[in-house]
């Protein structure tokens, strides 16, 4: 059997993902919101009630994803980033066809995917954990090749698959609203700005299937017992969690993008500036337009997180990847480092070293989480509960037992802010954990708080990390 020119690519980009994240697959933590999601798409295939039973800032779409993969993969950490590899790799490649329609230039095509791969794939920077940015970005720009193809269905489809990323992530939004305003407006000039309803038609059906799987949730919660508490993760706490940021922060968010990545972000920017471009005007305005409404989007909402970026390296790596464009031109220095395959090939180079020494900063670390795992396994009957107080929530998933408190996620009751937020007092919760009587509590020193609160009942059993992590066991 042949197989296609196209599919030949993508298996490429699959493999390649596969490849620079492969050693990532053992970890048993990569960070606190990969073991939030995996906690709660177990609980919600298990039937319990989200926001509720259990209680997190993000939409229901990213808990929705892991408890498919819980369903279909089990308590397999190793396949579900496998899965996620998987995800990565079609989204190169779909990123890769975008370029193709916009540029029509193989070259820099393939390089835009490689691009988007080395920025999601670095081990010493924020893209290997399964972040919901990292699978609403297949919707985004799956969406995006159906705005390349105007119809009223491309449209519904297109709208309806960024909808589908809405309820991953609201700042999606973002995304939405600058490709489809901008591919109106660009409409409009092209018509001398004559305004015909056949023409605004699949926008407002764009605009339309948008909403449909946002309304489909809250119509669910609706005829639901649980209304009230979706609508305060919903349209509340946004507003509480919020973070006022200076200007300072939104400037050193954007620069430490930049230079952890400044490879790239010299091409970024050597193309951004070139006066010899061969792009059309329509084309250079769309990224920067969509960059800037990205960014936008990352700062809404004022916490500077750097897994934030993600969402921006879509517009960056199709743009940074006409560097490898063969009608684009360098000056004669940079030129000789960039024309033909040699760009491409330094592209891999680069790539590989990233991975190299990220992956032997890996293994010179010890899996603390799976250690303390295998060592309350053998101590625990089948009902026996456990708290991890502050620490890695991932033991939880790891011993397979169930979070005493609805609130998995350990920086609610470490931050006052995060506690703020969901209206939660912490010494409250604590102790409702404490009536549970849990055999076992997981803690990372100092944590006044439950200390506290446990001297009388609670022994340390054991440390470990140089007796920053203590296990305390009930006493008898």
């Amino acid at each position: 059997m042949t197989i296609s020119k196209n599919t030949q690519v993508l298996l490429i980009f699959v493999f390649i993902a596969i490849a620079l994240r492969f050693f990532s697959f053992f970890t048993s933590v990569l960070d606190h919101d990969e073991s939030t999601y995996l906690i709660i798409g177990r609980d919600v295939l298990q039937g319990r009630d989200l926001y509720v039973d259990a209680i997190d800032s993000k939409p229901v779409g990213i808990f929705l994803i892991y408890a498919f993969f819980q369903l279909i993969f089990g308590y397999s950490i190793f396949l579900k980033r496998l899965a996620v590899a998987i995800l990565v790799g079609l989204t190169a490649y779909l990123l890769r066809n975008v370029s193709l329609k916009l540029f029509q230039e193989k070259r820099a095509a393939f390089a835009a995917g490689l691009i988007y791969l080395y920025y999601t794939s670095t081990w010493n920077s924020f893209g290997l954990s399964p972040n919901t940015e990292l699978f609403f970005n297949l919707f985004t720009i799956s969406s995006l090749l159906l705005f390349f193809n105007k119809s009223k269905s491309n449209y519904m489809m297109a709208g309806l698959l960024l909808g589908i990323g809405f309820i991953i992530k609201y700042l999606v939004l973002l995304d939405f609203i600058a490709i489809a305003s901008f591919f109106f407006i660009y409409e409009m000039i092209q018509n001398k700005w004559k305004f015909t309803w056949n023409a605004f038609l699949p926008y407002v059906l764009a605009g339309f299937s948008f909403t449909i799987p946002f309304l489909c949730l809250n119509l669910y919660f609706y005829l639901g017992d649980h209304f009230d508490a979706f609508s305060f993760i919903t349209y509340e706490l946004p507003g509480r969690y919020r973070q006022d940021s200076s200007v300072f922060k939104y400037i050193s968010l954007l620069f430490d993008f930049t230079f952890r990545f400044l490879p790239i972000s010299v091409l970024f920017f050597y193309v951004l500036f070139s006066t010899k471009t061969f792009l059309k005007g329509w084309q250079k305005y769309f990224l920067i337009y969509w960059f800037f409404a990205v960014l936008l989007a990352i700062y809404l909402p004022g916490k500077g997180f750097r897994h934030y970026s993600i969402q921006l390296m879509l517009p960056v790596s199709l743009l940074a990847g006409l560097a490898f464009h063969s009608r684009f031109i360098f000056n004669k220095y940079l030129g000789k480092v960039f024309s033909g395959k040699t760009g491409l090939i330094l592209l891999v180079l680069l790539i590989g070293a990233g991975q190299v020494s990220g992956i032997a900063g890996k293994f010179t670390s010890t899996d603390q989480p799976r250690i303390i795992a295998t060592y309350l396994q053998d101590k625990l009957d089948e009902n026996d509960a456990v708290f991890v107080a502050n620490d890695k929530q991932i033991l939880y998933y790891l011993l397979k037992k169930d979070c005493p408190t609805p609130y998995v996620h350990s920086t609610i009751f470490t931050k006052p802010e995060h506690a703020y937020a969901f209206n939660m007092d912490p010494e409250q919760e604590v102790r409702k954990v404490l009536d549970q009587h849990p055999k076992f509590i997981v803690l990372k020193q100092p944590f006044a708080l439950v200390q506290n609160l446990i001297k009388d009942d609670y022994q340390i059993d054991e440390g470990f990390d140089n007796e920053k992590i203590l296990i305390y066991e009930r006493i008898q």
